[in-house]
């Protein structure tokens, strides 16, 4: 499978790199601007990736990384899961400010992270952050389509200030020579380079919630493996104690608390959890809705296998359904996805199509009935159910989809 992030240079007064803006990507084509995505995950999402599977500091070369925070993760404490010589706090001009939010960006400041104001300009002005402008280490301009008289009258509000100027959208020599004249010391725009997307080919097992995922899929997961597999991960540890205990946790002594969560959560809950959240993360399509479908089609199976006279294990049947989606969700062949997520191999062969079992009936009833067509056929699976209550039961694992998918933004 292959994972993308964006990445954009800033430039200093002599053309050296003095750091690199990282933005979301889901596939080669599609970046933000292409979905309908909320802030949050977009964040969480471009982290999770520029830790765990490329590595942040060989995408910056060891500069920082300027990272947009939503007033969402800010207050929720996100940064502080990461080193502050890694990062570059960017706050969106855009952010509700109060007491509140004050407090938590001195903290940040206190602790070592430096701050970036993204986008300020003549609409947000300075009345919105004259209490905290000269907390930022960096503030960022809008120059396009703005004349040097424009520019000069934006800075006039921030005369008292002592920050570093970043200016960005520039994008012809004229304007690099305007913004130098006026003191700008960071820049960035087409007239230095464009954004490039990083791809890197990855195991869908070498992140954290691929590993956590293998592990559930196995006929009798390792608790003490999974809590050492969430444990391990920063950002996954914080997201899971978020999920499961439903409120602040003890950061004195998170492994005691991973456990305390898990216990509470369950393997079913724990096992939904780890799925939608891995759907997610490696989904490369222009929209959720695959990786959604994969989901309820896993559940769905999981629930007929429930109502069903078989011996097959209903957390087999949950796998089964999702695998079913996860090359189209992926870009990845079944096939390939097989040797890393393991499933019994009378499952494998009916994935792949190599054989007719009970596994195959199993898969074959959900697409018939996801058809929701009046002639189709259903193969035989022995349901102790009649066909309303079937209707019933897809309706439920829809409800649980919904909620699974929500629980994810919620994080």
């Amino acid at each position: 499978m292959l994972a993308y992030i964006g990445r954009q240079a800033i430039y200093n007064t002599v053309y050296n790199v003095a750091g690199y803006e990282l933005l979301y990507r889901r596939n080669e084509q599609i970046g933000a601007a292409g979905l309908d995505m909320d802030g949050d995950e977009m964040t969480k999402s471009v982290l999770l990736d520029a830790v765990n599977v490329f590595g942040i500091k060989n995408l910056t070369n060891g500069l920082p990384a300027y990272i947009n925070f939503t007033r969402n993760l800010i207050m929720d404490d996100f940064a502080y899961l990461f080193d502050p010589s890694d990062i570059v706090v960017e706050v969106p001009s855009e952010i509700f400010v109060n007491d509140a939010l004050v407090s938590k960006l001195s903290s940040l400041q206190r602790a070592g992270y430096q701050l970036s104001l993204n986008s300020y300009n003549e609409k947000n002005g300075r009345i919105k952050f004259d209490r905290i402008i000269n907390s930022f280490d960096v503030i960022r301009l809008n120059i396009a389509g703005k004349n040097r008289l424009q520019v000069k009258d934006l800075l006039q509000r921030l005369r008292f200030s002592r920050t570093q100027l970043l200016a960005e959208r520039v994008e012809t020599e004229s304007e690099f020579e305007m913004v130098q004249a006026l003191k700008f010391t960071l820049f960035q725009g087409y007239y230095f380079e464009r954004p490039d997307t990083v791809s890197k080919q990855v195991s869908l097992t070498a992140t954290p919630y691929g590993k956590l995922l293998a592990e559930l899929m196995k006929p009798h997961p390792n608790f003490e493996m999974c809590c050492r597999i969430v444990e391990s991960d920063g950002m996954l540890s914080h997201l899971f104690l978020r999920r499961a205990l439903k409120a602040r946790y003890n950061r004195e002594n998170v492994a005691a608390e991973i456990r305390r969560g898990m216990t509470l959560m369950g393997l079913d809950g724990l096992r939904q959890w780890t799925a939608a959240q891995f759907l997610k993360q490696v989904n490369t399509t222009a929209s959720d809705e695959l990786a959604r479908k994969a989901f309820l089609r896993g559940r769905f199976v999981e629930r007929l296998v429930q109502k069903s006279e078989t011996s097959i294990a209903k957390e087999q049947g949950f796998f089964l359904g999702l695998i079913s989606l996860l090359d189209q969700v992926t870009g990845a062949t079944l096939e390939s996805i097989l040797t890393e997520l393991t499933l019994p191999e009378e499952a494998a062969a009916a994935l792949l199509g190599k054989q007719e079992n009970e596994y195959s009936a199993f898969l074959q009833y959900a697409m018939v009935y996801e058809m929701a067509s009046g002639t189709a056929q259903f193969p035989n699976i022995k349901l102790r159910l009649g066909d309303r209550r079937v209707s019933n039961l897809y309706m439920e694992c829809m409800a649980d989809t919904d909620r699974a998918f929500a629980e994810v933004l919620e994080e």
